[in-house]
């Protein structure tokens, strides 16, 4: 079953109009339970559902209620959004999140206030009087847009629709920085507030830098983003759906026939493809975007912020699960890779496609997660037993089958898992081969610009793409693994 978000209109007289919200909150009776529209993702069995926290006060069901208990910390830091103004608002914005969130008194601000100084002082003006002002009335508008209509936590086989001016409200609210902290380690959901992008050691480590330019690129999408509550395109809806595959492939007797295999020019990108474009996704979704990390997932999601909101209702993934996110926009164009990122301008490319994603974790094989997991031995070599195999191939598995997507569509993949999580290209390259014909996907392999792995991967005539059945290939699959692991020990 898909549950999406509900058409209904409130009943009249409990739409909540900004102009009705002495500073934020409505001081108008809360709603019966005879009005209320049923929630984002409501299942008729009316079991127990997990909602975000809002920095409103809401009841029980997670609907808007002035009368609830709510952290009077909270409510003054959204309260207050009304008191930011002019070319101070760095100040305001540092001074309020401060002041009504302790754990954030540790940060600094700096690198917020370099991207400002950084811009053109044409397009700084702007900012000041316009990007901010938008994302300012952006904010605002939360409790209309989600009071009568709570935010669900994804779970699997479920999908969430958002407008983009919903998205675009809710990314108004993470960047000044309104929703309640979250500790990532304690909850196992991501962060949400853009703290972590403000503030840094700026010239004291060249990953600072790249903050500066991934706020650019927020830069660029707010400034399209303030466009939507009045325009059609605010009203495109993006698709969040959770996937899982609770049973696994019988992969040593699939008898489904082997699926091309082709690698494509090494000036070619995942993102210009038409098909499933995957995600080298972290466990907790958008992994470091809003804080240093600025990898293959890192780079997507900045450049494209409506897939930054997922990280709201999406918690760590499970080794069967994966994340589909359908069209969402590309708001900003870059170069570069890691240290060297940079964001070039607003995105001069055509949004007039349908961009799909689909987010899968690989395992980190990396040493420096031995201690993670008490590995004795060099970590890498763990990637070479069957059970790590069967791990990755079932995750790949859950995220090509895309049940809902249209069939004809392949599988736009490069280098997942290797990297820093040190994951063995070819084996790798295998694995999603096998992956996308148990899914009945043609899988297309990025190289972007490596010129050694392209070379690998057409030279070694992949074991995988000379078998005629998925059991045969995942045979040879093992078999390779095997060969690797021995020379690894010799």
């Amino acid at each position: 079953m898909h549950l999406t978000r509900n058409g209904k209109k409130p009943a009249p007289g409990h739409v909540m109009n900004r102009e009705s919200l002495p500073g934020i909150l409505d001081t108008s009776d809360s709603h019966s339970s005879s009005t209320r529209s049923p929630s984002v993702g409501a299942s008729q069995s009316g079991q127990h559902k997990r909602f975000v926290t809002m920095p409103y006060p809401t009841d029980h069901a997670g609907y808007y209620n002035r009368k609830a208990k709510c952290s009077a910390e909270v409510k003054a830091k959204f309260d207050q959004l009304n008191s930011f103004s002019g070319k101070e608002h760095t100040a305001q914005l540092e001074q309020i999140v401060k002041k009504h969130t302790p754990e954030y008194e540790k940060f600094n601000f700096d690198v917020l206030r370099q991207a400002i100084g950084d811009l053109r002082s044409d397009y700084r003006t702007e900012y000041f009087n316009s990007i901010f002002p938008g994302i300012v009335s952006m904010a605002k508008n939360l409790p209309e847009k989600f009071g009568n209509r709570p935010l669900e936590f994804l779970t699997a086989g479920h999908c969430l629709e958002l407008k983009r001016k919903e998205i675009a409200c809710l990314l108004a609210n993470a960047y000044l920085c309104t929703f309640p902290n979250r500790d990532s380690r304690a909850s196992k959901l991501p962060t949400v507030n853009f703290i972590t992008l403000f503030s840094g050691q700026l010239g004291m480590d060249k990953r600072e830098s790249a903050k500066v330019e991934k706020l650019k690129c927020l830069f660029a999408y707010f400034h399209k983003a303030k466009e939507f509550e009045k325009s059609r395109e605010g009203e495109e809806i993006v698709s969040f759906t959770k996937v899982a595959s609770d049973v696994s492939p019988d992969w040593q007797n699939s008898r489904k026939p082997m699926k091309n295999f082709y690698v494509e020019a090494l000036d070619k990108k995942i993102e210009d493809s038409k098909g499933i474009q995957v995600d080298f996704a972290n466990k907790l979704i958008g992994g470091g975007v809003i804080g240093r990390g600025c990898l293959q997932e890192e780079i997507r999601f900045i450049t494209c912020p409506e897939l930054i909101v997922a990280r709201l209702f999406t918690e760590q993934l499970k080794d069967n699960e994966a994340l589909v996110i359908t069209n969402f926009w590309q708001y900003a164009d870059h170069s570069g890779y890691q240290d060297d990122f940079k964001c070039l301008r607003p995105f001069t490319g055509s949004n007039n496609v349908k961009r799909t994603l689909v987010a899968i974790d690989a395992t980190d094989f990396s040493n420096s997660s031995v201690s993670k997991i008490g590995w004795s031995e060099d970590n890498t070599s763990r990637q070479y037993s069957k059970p790590a195999i069967d791990r990755e191939l079932n995750k790949a598995y859950a995220g090509f089958l895309c049940q809902e997507l249209d069939q004809c569509l392949h599988i736009a993949t490069g280098n997942w898992g290797g990297g820093s999580f040190k994951g063995d290209p070819l084996l790798k390259a295998m694995i999603q081969h096998v992956a996308a014909s148990e899914a009945e996907r043609e899988l297309y392999y990025f190289p972007y610009h490596d010129y050694s792995l392209k070379k690998m991967l057409e030279s070694s005539a992949l074991a995988t793409k000379g078998k005629r059945t998925v059991g045969k290939a995942y045979k040879e699959l093992l078999k390779y693994a095997n060969e690797r692991s021995f020379r690894s020990k010799h």
